[in-house]
């Protein structure tokens, strides 16, 4: 029987290259940014179809990865060398080598098929959304450049180029977030993100530094093996992980560094759709799950991850629960399932964070487009203006409803199946506050999400001046085709029930992690705290029950995200005021005396000089004038004394 398998023909599958179609995935972003930049400039149309059709190519290249992945589980590298110089140093020393390259593996192939699809519908909904834009040719150059760099990050061997990438995406975000860089709120929070995610970049190269200092070696791969070979003792492994997790933490707003996501709802609905799903909030999560085998060899690393994911989670659905903008309480929602995702690497749940990233990815984009094009019909972002639509845009009111449902965890929508692995873990473990928090966030979050449904569809449409409510139209073309197939994507992409190599959470694996096999309390707890926040939400909101005036200040405190944005602010105002004082102490006083030193020595140095000018007799008189002057000055004091005294 294994002889005449042994001779059967070999298919696609057997023989293709999983790493070279991953390189073409790669370069063709970047092959298409570069045609468009050097030859169709000027032209919208034409530009915009080159973005999608060398998106879509990738798309394709991603799926035959994951295709070929499913029938052969392997880790297949495609290294090249970057840098290679002689040190003139002996032994390990002697040679200083930095590579780039591209891998191909379960992990890598599951998310790379992700942010090639989500661009690529992204931008067949931006052909329509943005016709009437300034910036066109612009906006689908940086999604371009953006899928090329978010590419790299899942495609990338070792921490140079993971370096380097990450460089690419804070770019990339900074680019999308700014694109109506006219308006003050976009250019400050593009600014902001570019801050944040900058301080992450250092921190990753700190934490580079410091492992090619101790390791003497970059790749993922490679270093799986080194961390547990008692080389570093477990400070140094708690130092590295810090280091790696300040940077995915900066990319994936977890709590304190949470203050960038928010304000990146300043980018148009796609960019901001990308961003959400599968962009720059995304790599960081996975910069962990890639450096697992660090934060897995040291236990207060997984520690780190599971308290700081927890208070992610958990801060950021109750931010979203008060929130009046409609995109804003959208992305206090992802800064909630990016601290779930990073909670399930902290408690062991490997397979089940990335299952979540995967199935989280598809209602996100969905909630963002739709929002989209609600904002352009109704022309507000405050939830407090809208109300009514359910008659007047059905079909983005239906999709949009899948959408809430999927991001829910109602069962049988995509990530009710992510989160039922989740709680299976915590439960595996017997963890009291794992299983309280995934609960809780799951209650939470579905009362978040069919609040802004609520809030948007349900009631009587708000009358405004200038504003009407009759020539409001339902959602058409290629973006009612684009949202159409994100919905479906949110009903299949968390099906499981395929055993073997093929389960979603069976597929991405790491050594020496249990599976957290689902069971029926798990499943049972996920569809009961689902299904009832969003009952509870529902008969509020859509009732509209106004809030006890005793809670109106913790409602200000919660929109306002426990001021800790404000906290920044105040924090960077002071920083500026100190530099500028300094600036002026160095001006005028450091400066100053630094001048009259360097003029009173040059003055003592030449004495020549000032003894030709020495005259006697001006100096003789002046000295008699003064002298004259004070005997005045002192017989009128004393005068007036004795007189006091008399």
């Amino acid at each position: 029987m294994l002889t005449l398998l042994a001779a059967a023909p070999k298919g696609p599958l057997d023989t293709w290259s999983p790493t070279l179609l991953a390189l073409f995935a790669l370069l063709l972003p970047l092959i298409g940014l570069i045609i468009v930049l050097a030859f169709t400039i000027d032209s919208r149309r034409v530009s915009a179809w080159i973005a999608v059709i060398f998106t879509l190519a990738a798309a394709i290249c991603t799926i035959l990865v994951v295709a070929i992945e499913v029938a052969h589980p392997l880790h297949l590298e495609r290294p090249a060398t970057f840098l290679q110089f002689f040190t003139g140093q002996s032994g390990s020393a002697a040679e200083f080598t930095l590579q780039w390259g591209v891998l191909a593996d379960p992990l890598a192939a599951v998310v790379s098929l992700t942010v090639a699809l989500v661009s690529l519908l992204v931008q067949i909904y931006a052909l329509a959304f943005m016709r009437r834009e300034d910036g066109v040719v612009r906006f689908f150059g940086v999604l371009l450049f953006a899928t090329f760099a978010m590419l790299g990050v899942t495609l990338s061997t070792n921490y140079f180029e993971m370096l380097l990438f990450f460089g690419l995406v804070t770019l990339s975000t900074y680019l999308m977030i700014g694109h109506w860089w006219q308006r003050e709120e976009a250019a400050a929070a593009a600014s902001r993100a570019f801050i944040i995610s900058a301080l992450g970049d250092i921190a990753l190269l700190a934490g580079v530094a410091y492992i090619y200092f101790r390791f003497n070696e970059l790749n993922f791969q490679t270093l799986s093996g080194h961390y547990t070979g008692g080389r570093v003792s477990a400070n140094g492994l708690f130092i590295m992980a810090i280091l790696v997790f300040i940077a995915a933490a900066a990319k994936s707003a977890q709590f304190p560094l949470h203050v960038w996501l928010a304000g990146s709802a300043q980018a148009p609905a796609p960019a901001a759709a990308l961003i959400h799903s599968t962009g720059s909030a995304l790599c960081g999560v996975y910069l962990i799950a890639r450096a697992y085998g660090l934060f897995h060899a040291s236990p207060r690393g997984l520690a780190l991850l599971a308290i700081a994911g927890g208070l992610t989670a958990v801060l950021g659905v109750l931010w979203a629960l008060f929130q009046d903008n409609l995109k804003r309480a959208i992305a206090y929602t992802t800064m909630s399932e990016l601290g779930l995702m990073v909670l399930a690497l902290g408690i062991g749940a490997y397979g089940a964070s990335i299952f979540e990233l995967f199935a989280h990815a598809w209602p996100k984009a969905l909630l963002f487009l739709a929002a989209g094009v609600i904002i352009r019909e109704l022309r507000t972002e405050r939830m407090a203006e809208m109300g009514g639509l359910w008659g007047r845009m059905r079909f983005t009111g239906v999709l949009m409803l899948i959408a809430v449902a999927a991001g829910a965890g109602i069962p049988p929508f995509s990530t009710f199946w992510s989160k039922d692995t989740i709680l299976s873990k915590a439960l595996e473990l017997g963890s009291p506050l794992a299983i309280a928090v995934v609960t809780a966030v799951t209650f939470l979050t579905a009362m978040a999400l069919v609040r802004i449904f609520a809030l948007v569809f349900t009631g009587e449409t708000a009358r405004r001046r200038r504003f009407e409510p009759d020539r409001i139209r339902d959602a058409g073309g290629r973006i009612a085709f684009t949202m159409a197939m994100l919905a479906i994507a949110c009903v299949i992409a968390g099906i499981r029930g395929f055993r073997g190599r093929t389960d979603p959470v069976a597929f991405v694996t790491f050594p020496g992690v249990s599976l957290p096999n689902s069971h029926f309390v798990a499943a049972g707890v996920i569809a009961a705290a689902a299904v009832l926040g969003a009952a509870v939400a529902f008969v509020v909101y859509a009732r509209r029950v106004p809030l006890p005036a005793a809670l109106q200040p913790v409602r200000h405190a919660m929109g306002e995200g426990l001021y800790v944005d404000r906290a920044y602010r105040l924090a960077a105002a002071g920083i500026l005021s100190m530099s500028r004082a300094a600036l002026w102490v160095e001006s005028r006083v450091v400066d100053g005396v630094l001048d009259l030193v360097g003029d009173s020595i040059e003055f003592a140095g030449q004495p020549q000089r000032w003894l030709e000018e020495f005259r006697t007799r001006p100096l003789l008189i002046g000295f008699f004038a003064g002298v004259v002057a004070l005997g005045a000055i002192a017989i009128v004091l004393a005068g007036g004394i004795i007189g006091k005294t008399g």
